[in-house]
């Protein structure tokens, strides 16, 4: 049998080359790496050192470094600190011992791999002197809980260990008597003296907690510092405080805890998009669908992360990585700290920290396991059966439309139906025409017939309960020359919508290996599988929605149709689970990293990342459900790939233990290729074939007028784009005693998709920070004023376009066909290529303020920014008609953002056993539209941007009030002296009972006198963090808001319109009784006269006195855990068991007149009450640590 020959777009070969030669340079590099770490990791029988003049503690470190003994001696001795001529090569260990303590009074000792250094009066052959000693014992927490992974250091000399899973350690040391040193990060490093005396007995040592926070480390691009010598704008999140809250993303787990940082999440869709990340306000012009909501740039252990929605499956690729598996989430907010990553980080930085093991961790295991139960908060309010059908009946008892009254020569309503069926054109009752009809009436007329005398809620239909099963299994563990770390996840989610849901399985392993000295390989590997239900599949390609909405049916099918459980409800039913769809997503994600330790201090690192993921669909719909009596099966696959080499040199200092100096400089090369590959099919022969096997009919014949015309029943198309970024960067950071801070970055970027014109970039940056705690006239207030940092930075930073190949101009292939050959034709809309097409650049100012009080259990965090965006990308219409083209991509438009975030922390208990502490962040954010391409407002069909404004306005027409009387209303008279009140259309003027509408532009209709109503983005948010601590119960709590913002509930409105007679039998999605319609002169009525609104505009909802000022406040996450005591699972060998409950989206305290005012589109504001609403989750999970 002849096999199919599969077709696959072929990589350019000049690409193929250049990636061939970034993966050699890594190869290259790496082996030489290899080599040079060999060549010195075996140099252990003979050494080789020219030092000159030294000193004998020098030249003892130098030996060290080049033969992997540990040298043991007293740093107190004077002797170790005189001068010694230290040049040799290749002589022997013990000859080079010799001769440089010859005369010193200084004598050693060789055992194995230690190396003891003891003054000549203290007899080394003494063996009350010189015996080992073996100490042993435990390390706690104040709670009594055995603490791994802590270091265990003798002071003054390289020698030591570190504790295992159960706390327990052993040394054994050449020495009687001394100190160790016991330190753990997060804790006050303990030291205590050991003699031979108390090393008989086992020691046990307890560690506190370390309320300083200021030298934790922090994790920053390229590199890691401290809270104390950070000169940016820095948040951080720890796993610790996501715990016990299963969530498909991590975005949603950060709402509300970081200052600056707005999470808005406008869909509940498992596993979808729909989550705008905003930091420190609103920076896009939303002109690309690949870069919606201003999101910042996502970085995974130090690689750059693909986060859109995938328009083939809607699976949103932050929702591809298990939130169980991070360590540690930091947010890069200003441009001293984003600008190193350059032409990406105009909308800020956010970095993850995965988990990994630890060094000379003993091997830990830990599983979880969690069960939730989702419901709808709330469904929509519905007036059902005789409600809707009498409301619309009453409405269709005033149809009004105006004839012109020839001897006035203005248009007028009829007031009796005689006058309107002498005005044929002319209307007053929905039911009374002037020409006769043999139309069949209306169902709402149809009272007496069963099918259409129903009273169904079709939303309980729709919504359902529904689960979540969250599942990991952890181990981590470490060698003194190899850490390493597993992690296998299970999330299953099905949607409170039926026919929705999200599965997620993950594996993640971590490698770290220094197999010789200096040498370091690193190696994490990630892998997902995920699948994916939609709630509306479709036949097109291509036609995922990024913000998954709610299936139309509900908001259509009018109540007065049967429903669930009748004859004709379980038919469709039936006949729509026919159509099958299914979701499937792959995504692979790899670094490979070599390092290399040059001397102290100086390292070179070189590192290979790919990011490779697949999406597939395959829709399938029976033929019974086509008019035509085809099937239909479609199939779509997009692959996205990343490939990024980065190679870095960096070097840390510090010169007589006050001037500290941090470098850090590389370069880096990226490659990103986007493919598409998508088919269909039609007219299979069975209902049973989903696919498209070989043999599908490829084309066909169909009725047309009467006619037959040919007809294809197979389609096929693809694509693929490339894109390449090549940088080169540097940082450079000082500091003083940590009291006077300075820091420096450049970034060089050079990309493929701008013109020819501007394909480099330059963002630099520069910080400096003032402790000015440690200054000494602060020293009197030192008792309760703990710490204090100004800090001030300004950089620039850059935003590329998602489109590869904008700057070249566009093409399109052609609908008509050339004498059976296929034409390409311009894309004239917006096609014109542009060579100085170039980044978006972003100026930032920030200005920050740093205290902590009251021995650090008061900590406030001030800034102030300032952010500018300029040469921001959009379309700019084209003068005249000489080319066809309409429009051009330019960089034409800026926006800024100014505002204030205020983090304020307290600790309310610290005590062992008792621990509370309470953080509350705001922000206020002023956002601008600044400049256009012409200076002017841009008011077009498409966006409305008013300079001085806000972005994401609101657009409403401006009402006064209603219109009492007639003659309240201009006249407006034509060219041919027929006047009409004022008006959309002549035939439909605005009369007593309606809006009475502003005519703002004056031109005598009400069309596109819009105004701006306020913006969708809020004012103020912000969140508020509880966590507490009694003996074995925890309870986390966490709220999120968001203030002053402005949205349309079109939901009401929306229901209440009864203006075409396609519109006439859709539920009403509220409770009439006491809503209020105008009916006579001086109501002041909720809503004008109730009608059929054809072309009038009362019920569109879009009107100035249907937005709302919204706030809202959220009980996002409550979380309370109890772990069971320790004496009652020390024998099992279990280290944890913890229970725990949790709450997702519990309370909801707002002012809004609709259902829930976060999942409102963020850039209309508008609530169609279509958007997939938000569960509420209630878990119940199990934690177990071994």
């Amino acid at each position: 049998m002849k096999k199919n020959r599969e077709h696959k777009p072929v990589l350019h070969k000049d690409r193929w080359w250049k990636i061939c030669t970034i993966m050699k340079l890594t190869l290259l590099m790496s082996v030489f790496l290899v080599f040079t770490a060999l060549g010195n990791g075996y140099s252990q029988e003979k050494v080789s050192m020219q030092l000159g003049s030294t000193t004998i503690k020098k030249a003892l470190t130098e030996f060290q470094r080049l033969t992997n003994k540990i040298v043991i001696y007293s740093d107190d001795d004077f002797v170790v600190h005189r001068k010694v001529k230290a040049d040799f090569d290749e002589v022997e260990l013990e000859d080079f011992l010799k001769s440089i303590l010859r005369g010193s009074d200084m004598t050693y000792r060789m055992m194995d791999d230690y190396i003891l250094i003891l003054p000549a009066r203290k007899n080394p052959m003494d063996s009350v002197r010189t015996k080992s000693v073996r100490l042993k014992g435990w390390v706690y927490d104040v709670k009594k809980q055995p603490m791994p992974g802590v270091t265990v250091k003798v002071a003054g000399i390289s020698m030591g260990t570190a504790t295992n899973e159960k706390g327990w350690f052993a040394l054994e040391l050449p020495l009687q008597r001394g100190s160790l040193e016991f330190s753990f990060i997060g804790y006050k490093k303990e030291t205590i003296t050991f003699t031979e005396k108390i090393a008989r007995d086992t020691l046990r040592v307890t560690l506190t907690e370390d309320v300083q926070t200021l030298d934790e480390t922090v994790v920053v691009a390229y590199g890691t510092t401290t809270r104390r010598e950070t000169t940016g704008a820095i948040s951080v999140v720890k796993a610790e405080e996501l715990r016990g809250i299963p969530s498909p993303s991590i975005a949603n787990l950060l709402q509300g805890r970081v200052a600056g940082m707005d999470v808005t999440n406008m869909s509940g869709a498992p596993g979808g998009g729909g989550t705008a990340i905003t930091i420190r306000g609103y920076n896009s012009l939303d002109v690309e669908q690949g870069r919606r909501f201003s999101n910042p740039l996502w970085v995974v252990d130090g690689v750059p992360l693909n986060t859109f929605t995938s328009p083939v499956t809607g699976t949103n690729m932050l929702a591809e990585i298990n939130p169980d598996m991070i360590e540690s989430v930091q947010i890069l907010k200003d441009a001293s700290s984003a600008a190193i990553y350059g032409s990406r980080a105009a909308n800020g930085v956010i970095l993850i920290t995965t988990k990994k093991g630890r060094k000379n961790q003993n091997a830990t295991f830990s599983a979880n396991i969690s069960q939730s139960w989702n419901i709808l908060p709330e469904l929509p309010t519905v007036t059902t059966g005789r409600g809707e059908r009498d409301f619309r009946l009453k409405a269709l008892k005033k149809h009004y439309a105006a004839y012109l009254d020839m001897e006035t020569l203005r248009y007028k309503y009829p007031t009796s139906l005689e006058e309107s069926y002498l005005h044929d054109k002319s209307s007053l009752d929905y039911f009374f025409t002037g020409t006769p009809s043999t139309a069949d009436g209306l169902t709402l007329q149809d009272s007496l017939n069963s099918f259409y005398n129903n009273s169904t809620n079709y939303f309980p239909m729709y919504f359902v309960k529904a689960k979540i099963t969250n599942v990991n299994i952890q181990t981590y563990g470490g060698s003194d020359r190899m850490n390493y770390g597993i992690g296998l996840g299970y999330y299953d989610e099905s949607g409170i919508l039926k026919g929705t849901g999200f599965t997620r399985i993950d594996l993640n392993s971590t490698m770290n290996v220094t197999p010789v000295q200096r040498l370091n390989v690193d190696l994490r590997l990630n892998a997902s599988l995920t699948n994916r239900k939609r709630g509306q599949p479709s036949e097109y390609f291509n036609s995922s929605e990024s913000i998954e909405t709610v299936p139309g049916d509900p908001y259509k099918l009018s109540t007065l149709y049967p429903g669930k459980g009748s004859e004709v409800w379980d038919n469709v039913l039936e006949q729509l689970r026919g159509t099958k769809e299914k979701n499937r997503s792959v995504r692979l994600r790899a670094n490979f990293k070599l390092g290399y330790d040059i001397i102290d201090g100086l390292n070179i690192s070189t590192s290979l990342a790919a990011d490779y993921s697949v999406h597939r669909r395959n829709y399938f719909s029976p033929s019974y459900l086509n008019s035509n009596g085809y099937s239909s099966s479609v199939g779509e696959t997009a692959i996205n790939l990343m490939v990024l080499n980065e190679n870095l040199l960096s070097y840390q200092k510090t010169i007589k233990e006050y001037h500290n100096i941090s470098f850090v400089a590389g370069f880096s090369y990226q490659y990103d290729q986007m493919e598409y590959n998508g088919g269909s099919a039609e007219n299979s022969p069975s209902d049973k074939i989903y696919y498209a096997p070989q043999g599908m009919p490829d084309v066909g014949e169909e009725e047309y007028w009467g006619t037959k015309r040919a007809i294809a029943f197979q389609h096929y198309q693809s694509d693929m784009q490339e894109k390449v970024l090549l940088s080169y960067f540097a940082r450079l950071e000082y500091n003083y005693m940590k009291k006077y801070l300075l820091s420096a970055s450049f970034r060089r970027d050079g990309s493929s998709v701008f013109g020819k014109n501007n394909k480099w970039g330059t963002f630099p940056s520069i910080a400096a920070g003032w402790t000015f705690t440690e200054e000494s006239f602060m020293q009197p207030y030192a008792s309760w004023f703990n710490f204090g940092k100004f800090r001030a930075s300004w950089g620039k930073s850059g935003m590329h376009f998602d489109q590869a190949y904008l700057a070249l101009g566009l093409m399109n292939v052609g609908d008509i066909v050339y004498q059976g050959n296929g034409i390409l034709i311009p894309n004239y809309y917006d096609g014109l290529y542009n060579e100085d097409l170039s980044w978006e650049e972003t100026d930032q100012y920030d200005f920050g303020l740093d205290l902590d009080f009251l021995n650090y259990r008061l900590g406030v965090t001030f800034d102030y920014y300032y952010r500018y965006t300029d040469k921001m990308l959009m379309r700019v219409p084209l003068p005249g008609d000489y080319n066809g083209y309409m429009t051009q991509w330019r960089n034409a438009a800026a926006v800024s953002n100014e505002g204030v975030e205020l983090l304020i922390k307290y600790e309310i208990f610290r005590k062992p056993d008792l621990y509370w502490k309470v953080s509350v962040n705001g922000a206020r954010n002023w956002n601008r539209f600044e400049k256009s391409y012409d200076g002017r407002d841009v008011m077009d069909s498409q966006t409305n941007w008013i300079i001085g404004k806000s972005l994401n306005g609101i657009y409403a027409r401006k009402t006064n009030g209603f219109v009492h009387h007639q003659d309240e209303l201009p006249v407006y008279y034509n060219a041919a002296g027929i006047s009409s009140y004022l008006a959309q259309w002549s035939r439909n003027f605005y009369k007593p009972g309606d809006y009475k509408f502003v005519d703002v532009n004056s031109d005598g209709q009400i069309m596109n006198d819009v105004a701006y109503c306020g913006s969708a983005l809020p004012i103020v948010s912000g969140g508020i963090v509880s966590e507490f601590r009694w003996k074995n119960i925890d309870l986390n709590l966490s709220m999120s808001y968001q203030l002053g913002r402005h949205m349309i509930n079109l939901t009401r409105a929306n229901s209440f319109a009864t203006d075409a007679s396609n519109n006439l039998e859709h539920p009403l999605l509220v409770d009439i009784r006491g809503i209020t319609f105008w009916e006579k002169p001086g109501d002041y009525a909720d809503y004008p006269m109730l009608q059929f609104d054809t072309m009038v505009g009362n019920f569109d909802g879009e009107v100035d006195r249907n937005v709302e000022k919204v706030n809202w406040l959220k009980l996002k996450t409550l979380t309370v855990g109890y772990c069971l005591p320790e004496k009652w699972i020390k024998k099992s060998g279990m280290q944890e068991v913890r229970f725990f409950v949790s709450g997702e989206n519990l309370l909801t305290f707002t002012n809004y007149s609709g259902i829930d005012p976060e999942i409102v589109n963020i850039n209309t504001g508008i609530d169609q009450g279509r958007n997939y609403p938000l569960a509420r989750k209630y878990t119940l999970g199990l934690t177990v640590k071994f």
